[in-house]
């Protein structure tokens, strides 16, 4: 098969490039372990987030998660 498009990670740049992909109709495919990267594992609190005042990292996850369905991705 070939794609438009491989992402390496599900972190906030990946799914991001994904979303944007998916806008473009490109065909891409997402190379990932997991979703959320670092961001699952190991943040418990975040404070820098654009949109955010606080949330915790499992928060945003499922936050990612909702969008990645809302795409069908």
């Amino acid at each position: 098969m070939t794609y438009d498009l491989i992402i390496i990670g599900a972190g906030p740049a990946g799914i991001s490039a994904a979303v944007y992909a998916v806008r473009q109709r490109l065909n891409m495919l997402i190379i990932s372990k997991d979703i959320g990267g670092q961001v699952a594992k190991k943040a418990v609190d975040i404070e820098n987030y654009p949109g955010f005042d606080k949330i915790s990292g499992s928060e945003l996850v499922e936050l990612y998660q909702k969008q990645l369905k809302a795409n069908n991705l």
